[in-house]
């Protein structure tokens, strides 16, 4: 009795340890995909994620902060908050995602404790992201944008849903309107990695 007891506790003392483990509480990395709710060895939903704003950053494409390849590790994440940011996942499911945009928080559990809805505090916007079967296949599958009389610059959190269920977090920063508009590629990169030398919770 007491040997299946202590299996029990220790079973739910490891399963404890993987959901804290599974959501940064402390020191995050903007532009990074923070999966949360993957069972062992289980792959992530997306295999990668672009990022593309129609303000800051080269326009052209093929280089620069909007010319980046699909990555988990190293995405655009510096945006004005008048900019339009489309979505390119990279993903074998085509649809029933959606990404909800909050203020930043340092316990990023909190996106696993609540149900998601606009009545949580710090809502900001969200979107549905989908490969729509009537466009190019390197057309986006969602934009949105935070409007600069309702929002603030700071950090904010991308929070990916699946089915309604969190898949997946992101940290973001946004500025004032024109404030990156006129810098070059080379500088918004070397901001993005000033910030995330700093520490970020």
């Amino acid at each position: 009795m007491k040997r299946l007891l202590f299996s029990i506790i220790a079973a739910l003392m490891l399963c404890a340890l993987n959901v804290s483990a599974q959501v940064e509480k402390d020191t995050m990395k903007a532009g990074k995909l923070y999966f949360v709710n993957l069972k062992d060895g289980e792959k992530p939903l997306w295999q990668g994620l672009k990022l593309f704003g129609n303000r800051a950053g080269n326009q052209e494409g093929g280089k620069g902060i909007n010319a980046y390849s699909y990555s988990t590790e190293k995405i655009r994440f510096i945006f004005e908050l008048d900019e339009w940011i489309e979505f390119y996942p990279q993903s074998e499911i085509t649809s029933g995602f959606g990404v909800w945009v909050f203020k930043h928080k340092s316990d990023q559990s909190f996106y696993l404790k609540n149900k998601l809805s606009d009545e949580l505090p710090d809502f900001v916007q969200y979107c549905e992201i989908r490969k729509d079967p009537e466009q190019e296949d390197d057309w986006h599958w969602g934009s949105l944008y935070l409007h600069p009389e309702e929002y603030t610059p700071g950090y904010y959190d991308f929070v990916f849903t699946y089915q309604g269920k969190v898949f997946a977090t992101m940290l973001t920063k946004f500025f004032k309107p024109d404030e990156l508009l006129e810098k070059s590629d080379a500088v918004l990169e070397k901001m993005m990695k000033e910030i995330n030398e700093k520490e970020i919770k």
